[in-house]
């Protein structure tokens, strides 16, 4: 027989209370971006992008597993695009 709510003796209104807990934990985890995404996600050029890294605004992070640098994505939206001046 599986464990159910009446064997743990937990209500349902205890139940969703755990699921909202546990959902709202799980939403503000940061997100680790490759350098494709944070390129993506920044719409900045490469060259942008690695000027960010140089003066400390992100900073590669290393994860177990993985052979490339991933990117907290609340570091990668800190990076400031120019704007281009259009001469008409």
């Amino acid at each position: 027989m599986e464990p159910t709510i009446l064997l743990h003796n937990i209500t349902p209104e205890e139940l969703y209370a755990k699921i909202r807990e546990i959902i709202k934990q799980e939403m503000m985890q940061e997100q680790l971006l490759t350098k494709e995404g944070a390129l993506k996600l920044s719409g900045v050029s490469n060259a942008t992008f690695l000027k960010a890294i140089n003066e400390g605004i992100i900073k590669p992070q290393l994860v177990k597993g993985r052979t490339k640098a991933m990117y907290l994505e609340s570091e990668v939206i800190k990076i400031e695009k120019k704007k281009k001046n259009k001469a008409e």
